[in-house]
Protein backbone atom coordinates (compact mmCIF):
# COMPACT_ATOMS: atom_id res chain seq x y z
CA UNK A 1 0.00 0.00 0.00
CA UNK A 2 1.41 3.39 -1.01
CA UNK A 3 1.88 5.91 1.77
CA UNK A 4 -0.60 8.46 0.37
CA UNK A 5 -3.23 5.75 -0.09
CA UNK A 6 -2.75 4.63 3.50
CA UNK A 7 -3.03 8.22 4.71
CA UNK A 8 -6.32 8.62 2.79
CA UNK A 9 -7.68 5.49 4.48
CA UNK A 10 -6.83 6.90 7.91
CA UNK A 11 -8.33 10.28 6.95
CA UNK A 12 -11.58 8.63 5.82
CA UNK A 13 -11.71 6.50 8.97
CA UNK A 14 -11.35 9.48 11.30
CA UNK A 15 -13.87 11.60 9.40
CA UNK A 16 -16.36 8.70 9.35
CA UNK A 17 -15.98 8.29 13.12
CA UNK A 18 -16.81 11.97 13.59
CA UNK A 19 -19.68 12.04 11.09
CA UNK A 20 -21.29 8.99 12.68
CA UNK A 21 -21.15 10.60 16.13
CA UNK A 22 -18.76 8.07 17.62
CA UNK A 23 -16.31 10.93 18.19
CA UNK A 24 -18.14 14.16 18.98
CA UNK A 25 -16.76 17.72 19.09
CA UNK A 26 -14.50 17.98 22.12
CA UNK A 27 -13.93 14.20 22.34
CA UNK A 28 -10.47 12.71 22.49
CA UNK A 29 -9.85 10.39 19.54
CA UNK A 30 -7.88 7.15 19.52
CA UNK A 31 -4.13 7.37 19.97
CA UNK A 32 -1.74 6.95 17.05
CA UNK A 33 -0.86 3.45 18.29
CA UNK A 34 -4.53 2.48 18.52
CA UNK A 35 -5.21 3.81 15.01
CA UNK A 36 -2.26 1.85 13.65
CA UNK A 37 -3.61 -1.32 15.25
CA UNK A 38 -7.26 -0.70 14.31
CA UNK A 39 -6.69 0.27 10.69
CA UNK A 40 -3.57 -1.74 9.89
CA UNK A 41 -1.44 1.08 8.48
CA UNK A 42 1.90 2.64 9.36
CA UNK A 43 2.34 5.29 12.02
CA UNK A 44 3.59 7.67 9.33
CA UNK A 45 0.25 7.36 7.49
CA UNK A 46 -1.65 8.01 10.73
CA UNK A 47 0.41 11.10 11.48
CA UNK A 48 -0.08 12.45 7.95
CA UNK A 49 -3.87 12.08 8.19
CA UNK A 50 -4.00 13.67 11.65
CA UNK A 51 -1.82 16.59 10.59
CA UNK A 52 -4.04 17.16 7.57
CA UNK A 53 -7.14 17.27 9.78
CA UNK A 54 -5.41 19.53 12.28
CA UNK A 55 -4.52 21.92 9.45
CA UNK A 56 -8.18 21.85 8.40
CA UNK A 57 -9.29 22.66 11.99
CA UNK A 58 -11.20 19.39 12.29
CA UNK A 59 -8.81 18.03 14.94
CA UNK A 60 -6.84 19.77 17.67
CA UNK A 61 -3.61 18.33 19.10
CA UNK A 62 -2.96 19.11 22.75
CA UNK A 63 0.64 18.47 23.76
CA UNK A 64 0.90 15.92 26.54
CA UNK A 65 -2.81 15.11 26.38
CA UNK A 66 -3.78 13.79 22.95
CA UNK A 67 -5.76 14.66 19.84
CA UNK A 68 -9.32 15.96 20.09
CA UNK A 69 -12.19 16.64 17.72
CA UNK A 70 -12.30 20.40 17.38
CA UNK A 71 -15.34 22.16 18.75
CA UNK A 72 -17.74 23.11 15.96
CA UNK A 73 -17.45 26.83 16.69
CA UNK A 74 -13.67 26.63 16.23
CA UNK A 75 -13.85 24.87 12.87
CA UNK A 76 -13.50 26.81 9.66
CA UNK A 77 -16.56 27.12 7.41
CA UNK A 78 -15.18 24.62 4.90
CA UNK A 79 -13.96 22.17 7.52
CA UNK A 80 -17.31 22.04 9.28
CA UNK A 81 -18.99 21.29 5.95
CA UNK A 82 -16.82 18.18 5.51
CA UNK A 83 -18.62 16.69 8.48
CA UNK A 84 -22.02 17.31 6.91
CA UNK A 85 -23.77 20.32 5.40
CA UNK A 86 -27.35 21.32 4.67
CA UNK A 87 -28.52 22.91 1.42
CA UNK A 88 -27.88 26.46 2.66
CA UNK A 89 -24.31 25.54 3.53
CA UNK A 90 -23.72 24.00 0.12
CA UNK A 91 -25.18 27.01 -1.66
CA UNK A 92 -22.69 29.29 0.12
CA UNK A 93 -19.84 27.00 -0.89
CA UNK A 94 -21.02 27.00 -4.50
CA UNK A 95 -21.14 30.81 -4.50
CA UNK A 96 -17.50 30.88 -3.44
CA UNK A 97 -16.53 28.16 -5.91
CA UNK A 98 -18.01 30.18 -8.78
CA UNK A 99 -15.27 32.76 -8.25
CA UNK A 100 -12.59 30.24 -7.25
CA UNK A 101 -12.93 27.95 -10.29
CA UNK A 102 -12.91 30.87 -12.74
CA UNK A 103 -9.64 32.20 -11.37
CA UNK A 104 -8.09 28.73 -11.28
CA UNK A 105 -8.70 28.24 -14.99
CA UNK A 106 -7.01 31.56 -15.80
CA UNK A 107 -3.97 30.62 -13.72
CA UNK A 108 -3.95 27.05 -15.06
CA UNK A 109 -3.73 28.30 -18.65
CA UNK A 110 -0.84 30.56 -17.70
CA UNK A 111 1.28 27.50 -16.86
CA UNK A 112 -0.45 24.48 -18.43
CA UNK A 113 1.55 22.08 -20.55
CA UNK A 114 0.10 20.15 -23.48
CA UNK A 115 0.36 17.04 -21.30
CA UNK A 116 -1.83 18.59 -18.60
CA UNK A 117 -4.46 19.58 -21.14
CA UNK A 118 -4.37 16.03 -22.47
CA UNK A 119 -5.05 14.82 -18.92
CA UNK A 120 -8.19 16.95 -18.92
CA UNK A 121 -9.26 15.45 -22.26
CA UNK A 122 -8.85 11.94 -20.89
CA UNK A 123 -10.64 12.88 -17.69
CA UNK A 124 -13.59 14.33 -19.58
CA UNK A 125 -14.00 11.19 -21.70
CA UNK A 126 -13.93 9.10 -18.52
CA UNK A 127 -16.60 11.38 -17.08
CA UNK A 128 -18.87 10.83 -20.09
CA UNK A 129 -18.31 7.07 -19.93
CA UNK A 130 -19.15 6.99 -16.20
CA UNK A 131 -22.41 8.97 -16.35
CA UNK A 132 -24.44 5.94 -15.24
CA UNK A 133 -22.11 5.06 -12.35
CA UNK A 134 -22.56 7.87 -9.84
CA UNK A 135 -19.81 6.81 -7.47
CA UNK A 136 -17.26 6.65 -10.28
CA UNK A 137 -18.63 9.81 -11.89
CA UNK A 138 -18.21 11.82 -8.67
CA UNK A 139 -14.56 10.88 -8.35
CA UNK A 140 -13.81 11.69 -12.00
CA UNK A 141 -15.65 15.02 -11.81
CA UNK A 142 -13.60 16.12 -8.82
CA UNK A 143 -10.42 14.91 -10.51
CA UNK A 144 -11.11 17.37 -13.36
CA UNK A 145 -10.92 20.24 -10.89
CA UNK A 146 -7.90 18.74 -9.14
CA UNK A 147 -5.98 18.65 -12.43
CA UNK A 148 -6.70 22.33 -12.96
CA UNK A 149 -5.78 23.21 -9.37
CA UNK A 150 -2.51 21.26 -9.57
CA UNK A 151 -1.72 23.01 -12.83
CA UNK A 152 -1.85 26.43 -11.16
CA UNK A 153 1.41 25.53 -9.32
CA UNK A 154 -0.05 27.27 -6.26
CA UNK A 155 -0.02 25.14 -3.08
CA UNK A 156 -2.78 27.19 -1.41
CA UNK A 157 -5.11 26.69 -4.36
CA UNK A 158 -4.28 22.98 -4.42
CA UNK A 159 -5.15 22.66 -0.72
CA UNK A 160 -8.41 24.58 -1.05
CA UNK A 161 -9.36 22.45 -4.05
CA UNK A 162 -8.69 19.33 -1.99
CA UNK A 163 -10.96 20.69 0.73
CA UNK A 164 -13.68 21.24 -1.87
CA UNK A 165 -13.27 17.63 -2.97
CA UNK A 166 -13.64 16.43 0.62
CA UNK A 167 -16.70 18.65 1.09
CA UNK A 168 -18.50 17.39 -1.99
CA UNK A 169 -17.65 13.78 -1.14
CA UNK A 170 -19.14 14.32 2.31
CA UNK A 171 -22.33 15.77 0.83
CA UNK A 172 -22.85 13.55 -2.19
CA UNK A 173 -26.64 13.42 -1.89
CA UNK A 174 -26.88 17.19 -1.94
CA UNK A 175 -24.63 17.63 -4.96
CA UNK A 176 -25.18 14.69 -7.27
CA UNK A 177 -28.48 12.97 -6.60
CA UNK A 178 -30.17 16.37 -6.57
CA UNK A 179 -28.11 18.17 -9.21
CA UNK A 180 -27.32 15.21 -11.48
CA UNK A 181 -24.44 14.48 -13.91
CA UNK A 182 -25.88 16.06 -17.08
CA UNK A 183 -25.00 19.56 -15.96
CA UNK A 184 -21.37 18.63 -15.27
CA UNK A 185 -20.92 16.78 -18.58
CA UNK A 186 -22.23 19.66 -20.69
CA UNK A 187 -20.32 22.48 -19.01
CA UNK A 188 -17.10 20.54 -18.49
CA UNK A 189 -17.15 19.79 -22.21
CA UNK A 190 -17.49 23.50 -23.01
CA UNK A 191 -14.73 24.36 -20.54
CA UNK A 192 -12.46 21.78 -22.13
CA UNK A 193 -13.06 23.13 -25.64
CA UNK A 194 -12.07 26.63 -24.50
CA UNK A 195 -9.06 25.32 -22.56
CA UNK A 196 -7.86 23.44 -25.64
CA UNK A 197 -7.98 26.75 -27.49
CA UNK A 198 -6.24 28.35 -24.48
CA UNK A 199 -9.09 30.82 -24.21
CA UNK A 200 -9.16 31.56 -20.48
CA UNK A 201 -11.99 34.09 -20.73
CA UNK A 202 -14.45 31.71 -22.37
CA UNK A 203 -13.40 28.77 -20.18
CA UNK A 204 -13.96 30.90 -17.07
CA UNK A 205 -17.41 31.95 -18.29
CA UNK A 206 -18.43 28.31 -18.69
CA UNK A 207 -17.01 27.49 -15.25
CA UNK A 208 -19.25 30.16 -13.72
CA UNK A 209 -22.23 29.02 -15.78
CA UNK A 210 -21.71 25.46 -14.54
CA UNK A 211 -21.79 26.56 -10.90
CA UNK A 212 -24.76 28.87 -11.51
CA UNK A 213 -26.70 25.96 -13.04
CA UNK A 214 -25.88 23.82 -9.99
CA UNK A 215 -27.02 26.62 -7.68
CA UNK A 216 -30.33 26.95 -9.53
CA UNK A 217 -31.01 23.21 -9.38
CA UNK A 218 -30.05 22.96 -5.72
CA UNK A 219 -32.27 25.95 -4.87
CA UNK A 220 -35.11 24.34 -6.79
CA UNK A 221 -34.66 21.07 -4.91
CA UNK A 222 -34.54 22.99 -1.64
CA UNK A 223 -37.90 24.64 -2.41
CA UNK A 224 -39.45 21.30 -3.37
CA UNK A 225 -38.26 19.85 -0.08
CA UNK A 226 -40.12 22.57 1.82
CA UNK A 227 -43.34 22.24 -0.17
Amino acid sequence: MYKNQASEIVYDYIVDQIRSGIWKPGDKIATEVQLVENIGVSRVAVREAIERLVTMSVLNKVQGSGTYVEKKENMSFMSASILGADADYMLKILEFRKMFDSYNIELFLKYATDEEIELLRQNYQEMVDAKDDMQKFRAIDQRFHDIIANGTRNPMIIQISKTFTDTFEANQDQMYHKVGPQNAIYYHGKMLEAIEERNAEVASIYARMSIEASIRRLESQKKLGKS
